[in-house]
């Protein structure tokens, strides 16, 4: 009786824990440290927010059959170029392995250059926490790992990332989220 109590018991507790829902994030939710799962394009085949720590982050939802995705790709590069050492960009795909990394080497291929900004595929919870109707899609994530923004195509663009991250450093400053002590004057 008591192993049947036991087991009754464990099962629950496994239970419960599956069906803990993914809640979509709003603004100035905090985003949790989570594995990424498979990567591409990346020094490791997993991440997580960890590895990015102290830049912001720029998801961007695609898929390799979206016109405007791929309409997208020179400006996301460029973007990654400019501001890498304030922002990573991560593309995040739901599509396979094999599919994403066939398309990336045509596309490399076509356009004679390197893709390297890295890219989740496969993704089954990336799109619960960032809901969204259409693609791309993006989310931003300031530094502390705060959800910023969440924007589609026609409202992303480097004017708009630099102007972010130009106000970034005093907006977090005067949240208390940094304690820079020599900002402060006597």
């Amino acid at each position: 009786m008591k192993k049947l109590l036991c087991l009754t018991g464990g099962a629950m507790l496994m239970l419960s824990a599956f069906s803990q829902e993914i809640k979509p994030l709003y603004i100035d939710d905090p985003f949790p440290n989570i594995s990424f799962g498979k990567i591409i394009n990346y020094k490791c085949s997993t991440a997580s927010l960890k590895d990015f720590k102290g830049k912001s982050i720029l998801l961007d939802f695609w898929f390799t059959h979206c016109g405007t995705c791929i309409e997208a790709m020179p400006e996301l590069d460029s973007m990654q170029k400019m501001y890498g050492d304030k922002l990573q960009i991560i593309m995040v795909a739901h599509e396979s392995d094999s599919a994403v990394t066939q398309f990336l080497k045509s596309y490399e291929t076509k356009h004679n250059i390197k893709w390297s900004i890295p890219c989740i595929v496969e993704d089954t919870i990336l799109h619960k926490y960032f809901r969204h109707l259409y693609e791309p899609n993006y989310a931003i994530l300031d530094p502390e790992n705060r959800l910023v923004a969440k924007c589609s195509f026609f409202f992303m663009n480097k004017e708009l990332i630099g102007a972010y991250l130009k106000q970034l450093p005093e907006e977090l400053y005067q949240t208390g989220y940094i304690d820079d002590t020599s900002k402060k004057t006597n």
